[in-house]
């Protein structure tokens, strides 16, 4: 009995790096770079640095790729914990904290308007192309979401799921300028374009 009562010691399992894996391992894990996940670390490192319950700090660097792979794959819970080493509790609370400093310190995704800018990505444009006037290239991709309580049907697209037909508008550099995911899956391209910012602009 007392044995039973006893709490059971946690245990800590040994926690992923970024210099932990085969660069090209990193890519396909995290569908980013190396690089450029050193650099949310320096970018976001400073607001992810908080203790966790329990007294074991996570380290922004764990956090940045444990939410780097449930974005890149969608994974479940427990695998993110046990490939990173850390409780299931924690990767909740990592993903929305993760998503929350993205947000408040990331405005990273602009559409050209000033003069200067828009001539330099028409420039970059027919250099790359050899097509006139353009300053970005746009299309839809649909986003498949859990099956939501409101309004379920008019989130199915065209391809039989429920999802959010996200429009996204890229550079010559392959950099986002421009992203609309607020529609239903069964929105057409065309509409979340007419009822955009970017028409207008």
């Amino acid at each position: 009995m007392e044995n039973n009562a006893r709490r059971t010691e946690r245990e800590f399992r040994p926690r992923l790096e970024i210099g932990g894996v085969r660069d090209i391992d990193f890519v396909n894990r995290y569908r980013v770079n190396r690089t450029t996940a050193q650099e949310l670390v320096e970018l976001l490192g400073q607001d992810l640095a908080r203790s966790e319950r329990g007294g074991k700090t996570i380290s922004p660097e764990t956090k940045i790729l444990v939410s780097l792979r449930f974005l890149a794959k969608g994974a479940f819970y427990s695998e993110l914990a046990d490939t990173h080493g850390i409780s299931r509790s924690s990767v909740s609370r990592t993903v929305h904290n993760f998503v929350e400093s993205v947000n408040n310190n990331l405005d990273n995704i602009r559409f050209p308007i000033d003069r200067e800018d828009v001539v330099k990505e028409k420039r970059a444009f027919y250099n790359k192309c050899r097509l006139p006037n353009l300053v970005g290239a746009v299309d839809g991709t649909l986003i498949p979401i859990t099956t939501p309580t409101v309004d379920e049907e008019v989130y199915v697209c065209r391809k039989g799921y429920h999802a959010i037909n996200c429009q996204a508008i890229v550079n010559t550099s392959l950099k986002f300028i421009s992203v609309v995911a607020k529609w239903p899956g069964s929105t057409h391209d065309g509409a979340v374009f007419e009822n955009s910012r970017i028409k207008v602009k």
